[in-house]
């Protein structure tokens, strides 16, 4: 592979998939030569998203909200349990902490959902268009074929520029411009060409994917009509979506087309996306008593699922503006009508815990933890809750069973860093900060704590081959000067 042609490559991923525009008319890019050149791995591509990942962490891009993540990823293996021929590839669905409207996938099947495009939606449907579609992406491996092979010693390089433009994409324009330039060239028209083809394909088969998870393919094609319509009022801030994604009458048309061909579902149950939904409108709302008053005047204009959800969102924007008085008498009312909901019993139990009450918070999760076992959310939030009452040994064991399945929330660790400091275990403290840097993208710092567990008196045989493992994986991640 010549010196440049990696990063052009490279570009024409991110074109594909999360670009911005701006950018692209500032800097022309090249050919990227043969599409048929040969494809990256599966495990390369899920290592390549794996590090782009620790760099919008470390970026602050990713919101860490184990109840919205969990919604997020049962919604999008719902559309993927309909796959004609599944592969291997394993899907990880997130939050992006963005208020504009726009979603991406990224290689290894990391796809990401801004906070701001959930807002935008009117249904689930319309969400789960917005997956569906980026799920082709994935699948019919349109990220892979356009940088085709690459050696083990490229894939840093691969990550740290795949991150770079999709931070600039989100508003930092300094990043995505410096890594954009160094790969300047002579054309970009080839990439766009290839960009509206497999546009026009992800369409096709996400289209498919809805029908067959019982969601309304028309959906794809409304949301896509809606957002154009509505860029007409935005004048030169056209929303990030139509940017990475251009529609025209002739592309929704033959959305809707195939659509028409196809069954239309049966109406389903709603709460969760409603309640998602309204949670990120209230955690996102930047005047609290504003928001707390929006939702107030909700609960008075709705009814059924629509209300459920305004006062769920009330009670948040209640424990934000800290009145926990009005927020436990709001929960209570919802308790009253879904007494097992995880989601309200987790607001309950942070009620107690912000207002002193931490005993009888824990008594809450466990009674949880009891219907729902392994749960994340209520998992992290009792481990917590033992670290504030300094049940430092119990929160280590719920913690070290809990993560006997590795996750990638890198809070849990920093938790059980706290933990195991507390119960006298400095090897096991940094080995799980380890772990916390690494997932946030800071490698060296994860390399640092590594290197302090290595060094801790008494290890055993198989905990220092398990470091010495950790340690060399990590160094291979790390961008090699000069490349």
């Amino acid at each position: 592979m010549t010196k440049y042609r990696l990063p052009l490559l490279i570009l024409s991923l991110c074109l594909i998939c999360t670009t911005n525009t701006s950018i692209a008319k500032e800097v022309d890019l090249p050919d990227i030569g043969d599409s048929g050149a040969a494809l990256l791995t599966p495990a390369q591509e899920r290592r390549v998203g794996e590090a782009v990942m620790h760099n919008l962490r470390r970026a602050g891009m990713i919101v860490d909200d184990p109840i919205a993540t969990a919604y997020l990823n049962q919604l999008g293996y719902r559309l993927l349990a309909q796959r004609e021929n599944p592969d291997q590839t394993k899907f990880t669905f997130f939050l992006v902490n963005d208020k504009s409207i726009n979603a991406f996938a990224l290689p290894g099947g990391f796809i990401g959902i801004n906070y701001g495009l959930v807002m935008e939606t009117d249904s689930e449907d319309e969400l789960a268009a917005v997956l569906a579609h980026e799920i082709s992406h994935v699948t019919q491996r349109h990220y892979a074929r356009a940088y085709g092979a690459s050696s083990s010693s490229e894939l840093p390089v691969i990550a740290a520029i795949i991150a770079a433009i999709v931070l600039g994409a989100h508003g930092n324009a300094d990043i995505g411009q410096a890594a954009i330039a160094t790969a300047a060239g002579a054309s970009a028209q080839h990439q766009i060409t290839f960009t509206r083809h497999n546009e026009e394909e992800a369409d096709r088969i996400g289209i498919q994917l809805l029908a067959k998870a019982g969601f309304d393919p028309e959906m794809m094609a409304e949301f896509f009509e809606k957002l154009d319509k509505e860029s007409r009022l935005y004048g030169s801030n056209i929303p990030a979506f139509l940017l990475d994604h251009p529609v025209n009458s002739e592309r929704i048309t033959d959305a809707r087309n195939r659509a028409d061909q196809l069954p239309r579902p049966k109406p389903h149950d709603e709460l969760m996306y409603l309640l998602m939904r309204d949670r990120i409108i209230a955690e996102s709302g930047s005047d609290k008593e504003a928001t707390v008053k929006k939702f107030q005047i909700k609960i008075n204009n709705t009814q059924g699922e629509q209300q459920i959800a305004a006062r769920y969102g009330y009670v948040l924007s209640l424990i934000r503006a800290e009145n926990y008085a009005e927020a436990r008498n709001q929960i209570d009312i919802l308790l009253q009508h879904d007494p097992q909901r995880i989601a309200f019993l987790l607001v309950k139990a942070e009620i107690d815990l912000r207002s002193g009450k931490i005993p009888t918070a824990i008594k809450t999760y466990e009674k949880a933890l009891q219907i729902y076992p392994a749960n994340s959310a209520l998992t992290y939030d009792y481990a917590n809750a033992l670290l504030q009452e300094r049940q430092y040994q119990k929160a280590e064991t719920v913690l070290n069973t809990f993560l006997k399945v590795p996750t990638d929330n890198p809070n849990f660790y920093q938790l059980l860093a706290r933990a195991t400091t507390k119960t006298g275990k400095p090897a096991d403290a940094h080995e799980a900060l380890a772990e916390y840097y690494y997932q946030i993208g800071q490698l060296h710092q994860a390399i640092d704590q590594i290197n302090l567990a290595l060094k801790t008196k008494n290890l055993d045989f198989y905990t220092n081959a398990r470091l010495e493992a950790q340690l060399a994986r990590i160094k291979e991640e790390v961008p090699k000067e000069g490349k």
